[in-house]
């Protein structure tokens, strides 16, 4: 999975894994952990890799039309 950057106008971090593009929004790795503090875009960088996985199944599922599963349903499909 690569990690493109923030996007601060939606509040969310933009990824890319299999082709596809989504938004991981702030909202979502704040409710395990605290984005504040001066370390909120290391941490939520932290998070991001520690989820990786999921992220990049729930882009592939996406992409082939699978059903996603919560909270994954949370991330937003954008276009490149």
């Amino acid at each position: 999975m690569e990690v493109l950057g923030r996007d601060s106008a939606a509040e969310a971090y933009r990824v890319r894994a299999h082709g596809v593009t989504a938004l991981v929004p702030d909202h979502m790795m704040s409710h395990t952990m605290a984005l504040t503090g001066g370390h909120g875009h290391q941490t939520a960088h932290d998070w991001l890799a520690r989820h990786a996985r999921q992220i990049e199944e729930t882009l592939l599922a996406y992409r082939e039309g699978r059903p996603v599963r919560p909270p994954y349903t949370l991330l937003e499909l954008v276009e490149d």
